[in-house]
This record gives C-alpha cells, structure tokens and sequence, in this order.
C-alpha cells in the first residue's frame, strides 16, 4: 500500500497549521517526531483556533493512524501543542 494515491496531498508540521481550506477529508496522521508529556495535535473544522474540534492525537508517543477518513466542512486546522512533528495525508 502506497502512502500517497492518486489526489492525496502530504504536509508535514510541528506548530499550528493551515492543512486545507475549504471542504477536505484527513486520511492519515503519522507522528514521526514525538513530544512530551501531554502534547497533542487537536484537528479542528475550519481555518484557524478557533474552528470547532474534531479529534486530537496525542504526540508523546510515535504513532501511525490510517484510514481515518475524517470529512472536514469548511478547512482543516491542526492546532499544536508541544513540537511534535506530524505528516498529515489529505485529500
């Protein structure tokens, strides 16, 4: 299985980032680079902070989430806590 099929885009991160304006679908999160203690990524509907919470992926430990084929309506935000750094596949 391939990480990225066709239409999949891939962004990597280690603070608050901007993944997709507009409607999009998060399909997997990769944490290459742990953080500490209670660090996490919290994914959020919209286009900053203040978009409404989805899930959150905690980024103490290495981690490799597929096929979570989340459906975001209006953007997808990663709010960050910690350095951790995550690879995100979207589409």
């Amino acid at each position: 299985m391939y990480m990225v099929e066709l239409n999949h885009n891939v962004v990597s991160f280690n603070s608050n980032t901007l993944i997709k304006g507009g409607h999009g679908v998060l399909v997997n999160v990769y944490v290459s680079k742990v953080g500490s203690g209670s660090d996490k990524v919290i994914f959020k509907n919209g286009t900053d902070t203040s978009g409404s919470a989805e899930f959150t992926i905690f980024t103490a430990a290495q981690g490799t989430y597929v096929g979570i084929n989340r459906r975001f309506e209006d953007g997808i935000y990663a709010h960050c806590t910690g350095s951790a750094e995550i690879t995100v596949v979207f589409k």
